[in-house]
């Protein structure tokens, strides 16, 4: 089990709560992003098991280490989470379908690559734009 994955799909290497516990203290990193450090603070779907989270309860359940493994797959659950407005949270059923395709371990090579920077080799987050590093463009 990677601790790079959500259930739900999300690919948790490009989240700023862990950039941030990987990089440097989360309280320096939210003073550089001027952001609350409330907002940086991941409880980690796959350690915590959130009994409140659905898609942990129904992986458990059935033994599955994502959605991507599940029959049923894009549920309705999953579908109003990938249409809930967050940029990070729409990738989910696509990043889903991507791992089914090719596999977990690959899936993961992929989304190492795609969230790091081209130009210094410095971790990248889901709505970088720039490298916080060298600050190279990232979207072209």
């Amino acid at each position: 089990m990677s601790n790079y994955i959500a259930y739900c799909g999300l690919y948790c290497g490009g989240c700023l709560c862990n950039i941030a516990r990987e990089t440097s203290t989360v309280e320096e990193f939210a003073k550089k992003l001027n952001k609350p450090v409330e907002q940086l603070i991941c409880p980690d779907c796959k350690v915590a098991k959130h009994p409140d989270c659905s898609f942990v309860v129904c992986c458990e359940a059935k033994g599955y280490e994502t959605c991507a493994e599940c029959e049923e797959m894009p549920c309705e659950e999953l579908t109003r989470f990938a249409n809930n407005g967050r940029e990070h949270c729409a990738m989910t059923i696509e990043n889903l379908k991507r791992i089914r395709e090719i596999g977990l371990d690959d899936w993961l090579l992929e989304q190492k690559q795609a969230y790091t920077c081209p130009t210094c080799g410095a971790r990248t987050g889901w709505s970088y734009k720039k490298c916080d590093q060298c600050g190279c463009d990232l979207c072209s």
